[in-house]
C-alpha cells in the first residue's frame, strides 16, 4: 500500500493543498435560449389561423418540436448539455428523412385487389422540375412506378417530348403547355373522355381530365399552386379550388405540389372547402441528401373513394421532389 505523503511547511506544519473551485457547467443559457425559439416556432406555425403569413411556420412544426424537446432535454441534463440537444436534433432531422424511405413498400408489392363492386387505381402525383433536363430518368421512373393514372408537375421543355415515349404504356393522355405557365401533364391507362385547364382565375393553375366508366368517371386534377411569401395569393388560390371542387359532381382525385404541408392552414383549406380527404402525409421535398424533410406533395380524393395502400414515395430521377404514390379503389358507376 502506497503511504501518503503530506506536504510539510518550512516549520514541519502541514501544508493544505488551495480547494479546486467546481466548475459549473456551460450550455445552460444556450438551451434556453433554444427551448424559447422552438417553443416560439411552434407557436408561430400555429399563428396561420390569424394571420396567412405565419402559414409558412407550419412548413416546419416537426422541426420545431424536435428542437423543443432537445433543448428541454438539454436544459435538464447535468452536463453536456449542448452536445445532447445537438445530438437530439440531429438524430430527429435524420429520422423525419428516413421515414418515407422506411414505410414505402416496392411497386409491385403494392397492388391490392378491391373491394367487390369498385376498381383498383394506382395513383402518381410527381413534381418533375421544371429545369430537371434529365427526362430519360423521369421517364424510366414513371414507368417503373406503373401508375394507371400520373400527374406530372412542372414539365419543363425538355422533358415534353418523352411523353411520347410513353405512349405504349399511357396511350391517353392531357397536357396544357400551350397554354401559358401551364406546365401540367396527366398520363391514364383509362380512356380520358375529355380535359381542359386553367391557369388565369383566382385558383391555382390545373389541368384537370375526365376518365370514362372503365375507372369510375373519375374526374382527375393535376394542380400546382403558387407559395411563399406570396401566402395571402396562395390562400386566395386554395379557397378558390376548394370552392370549385366542391361545386363538381363525381367522383374526383387531386393531386399536386400544393407548397404547404398537412400542419398549414393552406392545406386544412383545401380539405374543408373541397369536402375531399387528403391520403398524403409523408415528406417528398426537398430530395437532397436522400432526407426529404417536408410533405408538400398531396393527393386528395373523394369520401367514396377507399385507401387500398400507401401512401409511398419512388425516386425523385434528377428532381428535387419524390413522387408520391397511393392505391385506391374507385366505386364503379351504378
Amino acid at each position: 500500500m502506497a503511504e501518503e505523503i503530506d506536504q510539510q511547511g518550512p516549520d514541519g506544519g502541514t501544508v493544505e493543498e488551495p480547494s479546486r473551485k467546481k466548475r459549473k457547467p456551460t450550455g445552460g443559457l444556450e438551451s434556453r435560449i433554444g427551448l424559447l425559439l422552438g417553443l416560439g416556432g411552434l407557436i408561430a406555425s400555429r399563428l396561420g389561423q390569424l394571420w396567412i403569413a405565419f402559414d409558412v411556420f407550419s412548413q416546419f412544426t416537426l422541426h420545431f418540436a424536435i428542437v423543443s424537446v432537445a433543448f428541454l432535454l438539454g436544459v435538464l441534463m447535468p452536463r453536456a448539455k449542448l452536445l445532447v440537444a445537438f445530438l437530439v436534433i440531429t438524430i430527429g432531422v435524420v429520422a423525419i428523412g428516413m421515414w418515407p424511405h422506411v414505410v414505402s413498400r416496392d411497386p409491385a408489392a403494392m397492388r391490392v385487389p378491391p373491394p367487390a363492386g369498385k376498381t383498383a387505381l394506382r395513383a402518381v402525383n410527381f413534381n418533375t422540375l421544371y429545369r430537371n433536363d434529365d427526362a430519360a430518368a423521369v421517364a424510366a421512373e414513371v414507368r417503373r412506378l406503373d401508375a394507371d393514372v400520373v400527374a406530372l408537375i412542372e414539365m419543363g421543355p425538355s422533358k415534353r417530348s418523352m411523353l411520347k415515349s410513353l405512349q405504349d404504356l399511357y396511350p391517353y393522355q392531357a397536357e396544357c403547355f400551350r397554354v401559358d405557365y401551364c406546365n401540367l401533364a396527366i398520363l391514364s391507362k383509362f380512356p380520358v373522355a375529355g380535359s381542359e385547364a386553367r391557369v388565369q382565375w383566382d385558383g391555382p393553375a390545373y389541368l384537370m381530365a375526365r376518365l370514362g366508366p372503365e375507372a369510375g368517371n373519375l374526374t382527375v386534377m393535376a394542380v400546382h399552386t403558387i407559395r411563399f411569401p406570396h401566402s395571402r395569393a396562395q390562400y386566395r388560390q386554395v379557397v378558390a379550388l376548394g370552392s370549385f371542387l366542391e361545386s363538381m359532381p363525381g367522383l374526383k382525385l387531386v393531386m399536386g405540389d400544393f407548397n404547404a404541408t398537412p400542419f398549414s392552414r393552406i392545406i386544412a383549406t383545401v380539405q374543408s372547402r373541397s369536402g375531399l380527404k387528403r391520403l398524403s402525409y409523408l415528406p417528398t421535398w426537398p430530395s437532397h441528401i436522400n432526407l426529404p424533410q417536408i410533405a408538400i406533395d398531396h393527393v386528395f380524393v373523394s369520401p367514396a373513394i377507399t385507401q387500398l395502400s400507401g401512401p409511398s414515395i419512388g425516386q425523385p430521377a434528377g428532381s428535387d421532389h419524390y413522387p408520391v404514390m397511393v392505391e385506391i379503389a374507385v366505386p364503379n358507376p351504378r
